[in-house]
């Protein structure tokens, strides 16, 4: 599994224990995510930067800034052993 999709599965896992099964279906609505619904592992198609950029912009537009730090806590220890150029400028 590369980073991007770590990274994915993470944002969306620790947005579930938040709101529930609303985070799989406001990840669905990001271009480029598709959740297997038995094991909801994460497929993303693109260019998967940007899909996580637009992940967590999706989980702003519904609860705020507290939504992209609820994401940044997540995905801390991925982050901080990643290059930055991989990661998306809203997580760091």
């Amino acid at each position: 599994m590369d980073i991007y999709t770590q990274l994915a599965e993470k944002i969306v896992k620790e947005q579930e224990t938040i709101i529930g099964p609303v985070a799989f279906e406001q990840a669905l609505k990001v271009p480029g995510i598709s959740i297997d619904s038995a094991t909801h592992n994460i497929t993303l198609t693109g260019n998967k930067k940007e899909i996580l950029e637009l992940l967590v912009k999706q989980y702003e537009g519904l609860f705020g800034r507290t939504s992209v730090e609820v994401c940044r806590e997540a995905t801390k220890d991925i982050v901080s052993n990643s290059p930055k150029d991989q990661i998306p400028q809203i997580l760091l």
